[in-house]
């Protein structure tokens, strides 16, 4: 994926995060069973309801090119996966770092999600949200659509690493106290 596939959105993808979480909450668009279909959807093959999404909210964040499109459905499905599982937990306010800390998630798992490149992290975002939707607990799922959306992209880096001080900062929080 190029960094202009990511730049595209000059306020980031929390703006689609909102719209889309709100989509899946509230009756209207989507039906509950379009909602159901998103939670067991395999990212690299979505369901209709991700193209209902798409058409709403993503489709002018999505570029022209074929194959660019189709690796940036992938990634969007991977998080839409993820916002349906978590539901009303998406709470924007609720750092992810620190939302996976209190939820115990370990540090080998952290560990693998932050060494995680595109196609991986399309099988464990969604596994992460099944986690925190588990344990009851809110997050921002902002941060997830960043970790996926910039791997490979020149500010992968930096998301990886505001990612691990929210976490690993918690968690030595957690240890001295």
């Amino acid at each position: 994926m190029t960094s202009e596939a990511v730049t595209r959105e000059p306020t980031g993808p929390a703006q689609a995060i909102s719209s889309i979480a709100r989509l899946l909450r509230d009756a209207g668009a989507l039906t509950r069973g379009d909602v159901a279909a998103l939670r067991r959807m395999d990212p690299r093959h979505p369901e209709a309801a991700f193209f209902k999404l798409e058409g709403l909210v993503l489709d002018e964040r999505l570029p022209g090119d074929a194959a660019a499109r189709s690796d940036l459905e992938t990634r969007w499905a991977a998080i839409i996966i993820g916002l349906a599982h978590l539901g009303a937990l998406h709470h924007p306010d609720h750092r992810l770092g620190f939302a996976l800390a209190a939820a115990q998630f370990s540090e080998l798992r952290f560990a693998r999600l932050l060494r995680a490149d595109a196609d991986r992290l399309a099988d464990e975002l969604p596994m992460l949200a099944r986690f925190l939707a588990a344990k009851g607990e809110s997050a921002d799922w902002t941060a997830a659509a960043w970790l996926i959306l910039s791997a490979g992209c020149p500010n992968e880096e930096a998301v990886r690493r505001h990612l691990a001080r929210d976490y690993y900062g918690a968690m030595a929080r957690k240890e001295n106290l």
